[in-house]
């Protein structure tokens, strides 16, 4: 049987932004692969499950100068770009749970798949295509995007997805320090990854994963008080507040 990790997300029915985005100029092309990412599908089941979560953010995306049709124009290029990164990753998109934020997507990843293809060559693959589409596009449409990495425990019901993972993983995403970080950068991605999963698997350094680039901060978002550690493709780059305890690097995982 199906799991629930390994079915898509049951949101609303996806015609009517398929429209609205050809109508704002993003094309026919646009408007069918909006058209699958949104795809409704029902859940197999009810449970938890032990999942690899992504959860990304555009930076600004409220910008005034971001009116309706730019915003409708630049979620579409948001989801083209995660549609075929995952894809090209070798995470089968269609089998992730996906939900729609607005200005981001919350991905929980089947179960089967490893955690390290999360973290490369996904995020190549997403800088990736960013840069495409920000060379194809005006100021107002560009994207930066944020990126936060956790895994696991995760309850799917009737609804959609809960539970501490989700929770954690959006606590790193908004995090004060990942985001002043991230916008001195003036990159196209921002990652931040969870401690468990930097222990887990980045300080391993398996495959093309450098844990040196990698760097630990500290995380201070309502009730959650915790290191988590960034990094700013293609290199390293030194964050400027808040870091673990005190200072940044490879040094502040500490003992």
């Amino acid at each position: 049987m199906e799991t629930p990790c390994a079915r898509s997300s049951g949101l609303v029915r996806p015609a009517s932004y398929a429209r609205v985005a050809a109508a704002a100029g993003v094309g026919r092309a646009m408007g069918r692969l909006s058209a699958r990412v949104l795809r409704p599908r029902p859940y197999a089941a009810k449970g938890a499950l032990q999942c690899a979560v992504v959860a990304f953010d555009i930076a600004g995306f409220g910008d005034r100068r971001r009116d309706d049709d730019v915003q409708l124009y630049v979620r579409a290029g948001l989801y083209r770009i995660l549609e075929e990164s995952f894809e090209d990753a070798g995470v089968p998109w269609r089998e992730c749970h996906r939900e729609d934020r607005g200005d981001g997507v919350l991905v929980v990843v089947p179960a089967l798949v490893a955690t390290e293809s999360l973290i490369s060559p996904l995020t190549e693959r997403v800088r990736a295509g960013l840069r495409r589409h920000n060379k194809l596009s005006s100021e107002p449409a560009q994207i930066r995007l944020r990126m936060a990495l956790h895994a696991g425990h995760v309850h799917f019901d009737a609804y959609g997805v809960a539970g501490q993972t989700l929770v954690h993983a959006f606590r790193l995403l908004e995090a004060p320090t990942f985001k002043t970080a991230f916008a001195a950068t003036g990159r196209e991605l921002g990652c931040v990854v969870s401690d468990r999963l930097y222990d887990d698997v980045i300080r391993h350094g398996p495959g093309l994963i450098d844990p040196d680039l990698y760097h630990a901060i500290s995380v201070s978002v309502k009730e959650t008080e915790a290191r988590a550690w960034v990094h700013f493709p293609p290199g390293a780059v030194r964050p400027a507040l808040n870091a673990w305890p005190h200072m940044v690097g490879p040094a502040a995982a500490g003992a």
